[in-house]
């Protein structure tokens, strides 16, 4: 049986199991109700609000307004299961009712199909005859998704397994709470980070010391990811797909070759966290830990070595290499609630050690090489018997012993300032308070060079003219194309700032929920996300818009990619 006929049955087992059990409450197997099974089944069908920008960077390059770009189904069933029962009954659980621990382990089962590629435009189903194995990967997954034992005894907590661990105060983007890789693929900047999150095999434990002269509940906590456990990166989306990264031609794509770490202990995270209470109203924590980025950082490298003085003849040597170094992570953070005003004042802060960069000194290198001069027939000649132009990386000629980039690496000090509060709004709710949450994010390159950028190219931007056509741009004379320019890159500053704002209320004795978020670069770019979710038991129906507005910075490289999701849910729990 191959996977995709797998991967239908169980997707079909899952709906039959839901079916079957009916009603918005979860099951329990035993009359205790120790071990419970709760369920959720969920579609979500995303709509393009825009044209894609011509000569843009997302793909396919004809989508239009209102072409389905999102058609992802979901299925996960839930385990839970408390064993102090059993372990009163059952010989091999004796250890633990010697040692008087209590347990109780968690399971997740997902189910996911996303059915762009059989049923969306003729252009998504392209993508998927052109790269088929790929492509029927990434769209259907059926995976243990989460599945830990717990143990506690007193003061002492240890959790096994599977699981996701979340540290620090942000919201919408992270800080302290990097450890666990992020799936950016299906969803970019419009999803909701809780949904992103991808959970690793780990050791997890904590130990509440209690009292210790003007702290209360002091508790160490620290994991730890072997290396040889699990070894998972981000996932880098296949070419074509919709929230792939910006990238301004499959050629170039072509280049790209992504490396992840091996699966050995070098590969491992780890790290460690105090917390304690000040007072009534002041929760604090100070942090380190080592974990890698949600992106691969790329470099232009040589595949064969090019002596100084000699010419590069062929370009297929040179090739991009997209790696996934470690860094390390030092910080703190606070919550603080005023009782006065009943704000709740949020701070983090946090120091990330050689984080890795894209420098143009450093890992576009190959690119800054002296050449040997050409007239434009001949670079003419050149991109049409290599398949890509020269002069859209810049080089006017034929690069002259051109040497390999490596990865710059800068420490980077981030911050957060942030304050929650609710606020009554009578003449827009008479029952509910509304909830709002402010924040602000600064960052600060140590060390930083002005070719920092970040490497994407800026659309619809062509190589200026070179005298021989009347136009602005360069025009290659056998093809009668304008000559792309792939060396606009958006540029990363010294420090860069970023607000955020949340709002959200209720009315229909909480089952309806309006909310807006926001977030603003002082570059110049707005990401917009208006919804409302509506519960009507055992279905949650939503309904949200994704927009962003701006510059070609930051999140605005997705700013062609406006859209409008509608999801529907049906819990069993």
């Amino acid at each position: 049986m191959d996977a995709r006929k797998r991967g239908w049955i169980g997707f079909a087992v899952v709906v039959l199991v839901l079916g079957m059990a009916g009603g918005a409450d979860a099951f329990f197997v035993d009359s205790e109700n120790t071990l419970s099974v709760s369920a959720k089944l969920s579609t979500r069908a995303s709509f393009r609000l825009q044209d894609a920008e011509e000569n843009g960077t997302s793909y396919p390059r004809d989508i239009k307004m209102g072409d389905l770009v999102q058609w992802r189904n979901l299925a996960l069933i839930e385990i839970d299961h408390d064993l102090g029962n059993l372990t009163e009954e059952l010989d091999i659980l004796w250890p633990l009712k010697k040692l008087e621990i209590q347990s109780k382990y968690h399971i997740v089962a997902r189910f996911m199909y996303e059915a762009l590629y059989n049923v969306g435009k003729q252009s998504f189903r392209d993508i998927r005859a052109a790269d088929k194995d790929n492509i029927d990967s990434f769209k259907q997954a059926y995976d243990l998704w989460e599945a830990y034992i717990d143990f506690s005894r007193g003061p002492a907590f240890l959790r096994i397994g599977r699981q996701i661990l979340a540290w620090g105060e942000t919201d919408i983007f992270r800080m302290l709470d990097g450890i666990n890789p992020l799936d950016n693929s299906f969803g970019g900047p419009f999803e909701d980070l809780d949904d992103r999150r991808i959970p690793l095999w780990m050791l997890r434990g904590s130990y509440n010391m209690g009292t210790i002269g003007p702290f209360s509940s002091f508790t160490v906590e620290g994991f730890w990811v072997p290396g040889t456990w699990d070894a998972k990166m981000s996932p880098w989306p296949p070419f074509g797909t919709p929230y792939m990264v910006p990238d301004p031609k499959k050629e170039v794509y072509d280049r790209l070759f992504i490396r992840t770490p091996p699966k050995d202990m070098s590969s491992s995270r780890w790290g460690g966290r105090l917390q304690w209470l000040f007072g009534p109203n002041m929760n604090c924590s100070i942090a380190h830990y080592k974990s890698y980025l949600d992106l691969p950082t790329t470099y232009f490298v040589l595949k064969e070595p090019v002596p100084p003085g000699v010419p590069l003849l062929d370009f297929s040597n040179l090739i991009i290499y997209g790696d996934f170094p470690s860094r390390q992570v030092s910080g703190g953070s606070m919550t603080f609630w005023e009782s006065m005003t009943d704000i709740v004042f949020r701070a983090e802060i946090a120091q990330f050690w050689d984080e890795p960069l894209f420098e143009l000194s450093q890992n576009g290198r190959p690119l800054l090489a002296d050449v040997l001069p050409l007239g434009g027939l001949a670079l003419d000649g050149i991109a049409v018997f290599a398949g890509e132009d020269p002069r859209s990386f810049g080089l006017f000629g034929i690069p002259l012993g051109p040497e390999s980039g490596n990865i710059a690496k800068r420490d980077i000090l981030r911050w957060m300032l942030g304050f929650d509060k609710q606020v009554w709004m009578r003449k827009l709710n008479k029952t509910s308070m509304f909830f709002t949450s402010f924040q602000y994010f600064g960052t600060w390159i140590q060390d930083h060079r002005d070719d920092t950028i970040l490497p994407v190219a800026d659309p619809n931007r062509f190589v200026p003219s070179d005298g021989r056509t009347s136009g602005p741009y360069t025009v290659n004379s056998l093809t009668g194309e304008p000559v792309i320019d792939y060396t606009g890159f958006p540029t990363v500053k010294k420090t860069e700032h970023i607000f955020t704002m949340l709002i959200n209320t209720n009315y229909m004795k909480g089952n309806l929920t309006p909310q807006f978020a926001a977030a603003y670069d002082l570059r110049g770019v707005w990401l917009i996300l208006p919804s409302i979710n509506y519960i009507r038991e055992p279905f949650r129906f939503a309904i949200q818009y994704a927009g962003i507005v701006g510059v070609y910075n930051s999140f605005g490289l997705f700013r062609d990619r406006d859209q409008i999701a509608i999801t529907v849910s049906y819990l069993l729990n």
